[in-house]
């Protein structure tokens, strides 16, 4: 073997990550804008992530997680609700660096990146175009309350502004789709 020989060579794989998306980038196209890429090599899959909830942020078009216990003690609200102290989102891996970087950017400083346990709904699929968007809208089925699905560990982003810049009311994913997207993808 000679010291240019390319089996000689060491390769260097770049770590992967794995992210839960719960608003804007939870679909396809606007994910994609983002990460500048066809997405193609991540898998996806809808996912829930207990202990938190997602709130309209008042002053835009996407939404907010805070922990369950925070939202309940700000919004004077009482609950122990598991339909209503979880967040329905999907789980993507395969994530690279690069990708980590550009979702920061996207953020733009209103959120910490937290890791996170989340439970998958259904196999991951490979390919951001494959997955059945209806997957992400419908809502939780008994199934997914059971605990018996597969979680994952994953990065995802936890507001870090004043709750007050956030209203009472759940952020919609299907008015997202119905009324916002062809602005954000």
């Amino acid at each position: 073997m000679q010291l240019g020989d390319p089996s000689n060579r060491m390769e260097v794989q770049e770590k992967k990550y794995s992210a839960f998306f719960y608003g804007t980038l939870l679909h396809p196209r606007v994910l994609k804008r983002v990460l500048d890429r066809s997405g193609e090599d991540l898998d996806i899959a809808p996912a829930v992530l207990d202990g938190y909830i997602r709130h309209q942020v008042s002053w835009a078009d996407f939404p907010a997680i805070i922990p369950a216990s925070k939202s309940h003690e700000f919004f004077k609200t009482n609950s122990s609700d598991p339909d209503i102290d979880c967040v329905r989102g999907c789980y993507v891996s395969g994530l690279t660096e690069t990708d980590i970087v550009k979702l920061d950017r996207f953020e733009a400083g209103l959120y910490d990146r937290k890791e996170v346990e989340v439970r998958l709904l259904l196999e991951p699929v490979n390919g951001l175009d494959s997955i059945d968007i209806r997957n992400l809208l419908e809502p939780m089925t008994d199934e997914a309350n059971s605990g018996e699905l597969q979680t994952r560990k994953a990065l995802t982003y936890v507001w870090n502004q004043y709750l007050d810049e956030l209203e009472a009311d759940a952020w919609s994913f299907t008015d997202f789709v119905a009324q916002k997207l062809n602005i954000w993808g």
